[in-house]
C-alpha cells in the first residue's frame, strides 16, 4: 500500500467531501485546499507533513502513525524504500513502536546504530527482515540507485580492506552485471584468495603476469570449472607421488 491509497481509504470511510475536510483542517489552524487534498489522495504530490497527517487522522478517524510510516517510505532512499515496502502489518507496527521509542534518533536499518536501538526487540525483528530481503530479492543489479546504495554500504563496511580497494572497480561492475547475491560471493572469493596470497607470498612468487592474472581471477571461473581444475590438480599430485 502507498500513502495516497491509505489516505484515500480514510477519506472514503469518513464520507466527508474534500471541501468539508479542508474546512475542518482550517478550523484546526492548518491550511489544505480541496485541490491539494485531491492531489494527496491521488498520489500527484508528495505525502503531507507529520503535523498535517496528525490532523487528517483525527478528522478522518484514521491512523496518523501509519500515514507517517507510508509517507516516510515514499521519501526514503531507494534501498530503504525497497525494504520498507515489503513490510507486513506486524513489521509496520514494530517500526512505529521503534520510532516512538527513539523519536529524535536516526535509525539505520542496515548500518550502525546506538546499542540501545540494536538491542531493541523491534529493531532486531526489522533488521533480520532487512538483511533477509537484501539477500533474497536484490539479485538482478538493474537499479542504478540501488547499486549506488549498496556500493556506499560496501565502502563503509569494507573500504578499510586493501583487497576491496584493489578490486573495487571489478566488484562494482560485477554488481551491475550480476546483482547483489553474486557480488557477495565474489567478495567472499576475493577475500579468501587475498588470505591465501598473504599466507603464501613468502613461499612463492608468480613472475609471469598472465599466469598471475589467471591465478587472481580463479574465483570468477564458477563452481563447475573449479571442480575440473581441482580434479586436474589432484591428478598432478598423484603423478608427483609416483
Amino acid at each position: 500500500m502507498k500513502y495516497a491509497e491509505l489516505l484515500q481509504s480514510y477519506i472514503e470511510q469518513s464520507r466527508l467531501t474534500l471541501d468539508e475536510i479542508s474546512e475542518k483542517i482550517s478550523n484546526k489552524g492548518l491550511s489544505a485546499s480541496k485541490q491539494y487534498l485531491s492531489k494527496l489522495q491521488n498520489g500527484k504530490t508528495p505525502p503531507a507533513s507529520e503535523k498535517l497527517n496528525s490532523v487528517l487522522a483525527e478528522i478522518l478517524n484514521g491512523d496518523a502513525d501509519k500515514l507517517d510510516f507510508f509517507a516516510y517510505v515514499e521519501k526514503a532512499p531507494d534501498l530503504v524504500k525497497f525494504i520498507l515496502s515489503n513490510f507486513d502489518e506486524d513489521l509496520i507496527d514494530s517500526f512505529i513502536v521503534l520510532s516512538h521509542k527513539f523519536p529524535d534518533r536516526t535509525i539505520n536499518l542496515l548500518g550502525e546504530n546506538d546499542l540501545d536501538i540494536v538491542e531493541s526487540e523491534e529493531f532486531k525483528k526489522i533488521n533480520h527482515f532487512a538483511q533477509k530481503t537484501i539477500f533474497n530479492y536484490l539479485g538482478n543489479g538493474q537499479s542504478n540507485s540501488l547499486n549506488n546504495e549498496i556500493t556506499q554500504l560496501m565502502d563503509k563496511q569494507l573500504g578499510h580492506l586493501p583487497f576491496y580497494q584493489k578490486n573495487k572497480e571489478m566488484i562494482t561492475n560485477h554488481l551491475k552485471e550480476y546483482g547483489f547475491n553474486s557480488t557477495l560471493s565474489l567478495i567472499k572469493d576475493l577475500s579468501i584468495l587475498n588470505t591465501l596470497n598473504i599466507a603464501n607470498e613468502e613461499n612463492f612468487t608468480i613472475s609471469d603476469p598472465e599466469l598471475y592474472h589467471w591465478y587472481q581471477t580463479l574465483p570468477l571461473s564458477g563452481e563447475k570449472k573449479l571442480r575440473k581444475l581441482r580434479a586436474i590438480w589432484e591428478m598432478m599430485q598423484d603423478d608427483d607421488n609416483e
